[in-house]
Formats: C-alpha cells, sequence, structure tokens
C-alpha cells in the first residue's frame, strides 16, 4: 500500500525531489512507520517502487510456444505500448529510472532489462540466453523501443504508426546481429 502511494508521489517529484513526509501523509502514516517498511528512507522506498514497476511491466511476458510468434510478439508490444502511452506511473517510474547513475537504481533497471531480454531472446532466437551480438542488439533494439514509444506519445502519434517502425527494427537488429560477426 505504501509502494501504491509513493509511485504516483515519485513520478511527479522524482527520485531527488519527493519527501518522507508527502508519502506518509497520503498514506496516512507516520514518517516513523515508512522507516520501519523502509529503513534507508528515501532511496529504499525509490528501489521498491522500481520494482514494482518493473514487474508490472515484464511480469506475464508472452513466450509460450503454442501461441504463434506474431501473436506472442503483437500481445508483448500491445502491453508495453499501452504503458507507454497513457503513461502509467510504471512508465514513467521506469523511464526516470533509466536516465539516472544510481548503481541500486541501474541494477533494478538492468535486471527488468535481462527479463526482456530473455523473452524477447525466446521468442525470436529459441534461447533465454542469447549469443553476446544478440544480446547486444536486445538491449539495444529495448532501449529503441521505449524511446520511439516516449517520441511518439509526444508527438500525438497512434501506435499502428510506430508498429511497423518497431517491428522492422528488431527483426534487421537480430539479423545483423546473426551475421558473420557474431
Amino acid at each position: 500500500q505504501l509502494i501504491d502511494v509513493a509511485a504516483p508521489v515519485l513520478t511527479a517529484r522524482g527520485f531527488s525531489d519527493f519527501s518522507l513526509e508527502e508519502i506518509a501523509a497520503r498514506a496516512d502514516v507516520t514518517r516513523n512507520l515508512l522507516y520501519h517498511y523502509f529503513p534507508r528512507g528515501r532511496p529504499d522506498i525509490v528501489i521498491a517502487v522500481l520494482d514494482r514497476a518493473g514487474r508490472e511491466l515484464t511480469d506475464g511476458w508472452v513466450v509460450d510456444e503454442a501461441i504463434p510468434l506474431g501473436e506472442r510478439i503483437a500481445a508483448n508490444n500491445a502491453r508495453m505500448i499501452a504503458h507507454a502511452m497513457e503513461p502509467t506511473d510504471a512508465w514513467r517510474v521506469y523511464r526516470m529510472a533509466r536516465g539516472t547513475t544510481d548503481p541500486a537504481v541501474t541494477a533494478t533497471v538492468d535486471r527488468f532489462v535481462d527479463v526482456v531480454v530473455a523473452s524477447m531472446s525466446y521468442n525470436h532466437l529459441g534461447t533465454t540466453d542469447p549469443p553476446p551480438m544478440a544480446r547486444i542488439a536486445l538491449r539495444g533494439y529495448v532501449a529503441f523501443f521505449e524511446s520511439v514509444l516516449d517520441d511518439a506519445r509526444a508527438g500525438g502519434m497512434q501506435t499502428g504508426e510506430v508498429l511497423p517502425l518497431l517491428g522492422d527494427t528488431l527483426v534487421h537488429a537480430l539479423g545483423v546481429a546473426a551475421g558473420p560477426h557474431a
């Protein structure tokens, strides 16, 4: 419940400008209770909110081989696109975290990017442990995907307008990664 209250505060104020007092007041608890659940205060709250956001974005990624690849890709893209185009608090927190250099935040982001990379690799390459060039291509694609969706939302574009760009880029990135230098 505290994380639910903290997420919109972080998205509104940023990781460094939110106050524990505001979160405590919105949750109708004392600041001391926040420290009970988040002993280091702000850093623990940021990681907890980011962890929840990462799980919201990555849990349930479709990798079932019984579902045709095109349908898996469409389902996974639709899910991420919905988060990005709204944007949800999970998307905002995640995108904010991508811009920080805090080691704990970066490690948390990397953990969730790795979940997406492993899932995409499984869907496209049949393994959750892609070769190094494919891993680089997939991590780069994830960053590209995020940026394209943020730009599309800011530009008032419809998701259908950017889907071909996203799909073609993924196919080409994996194709290049599988080339003779892989």
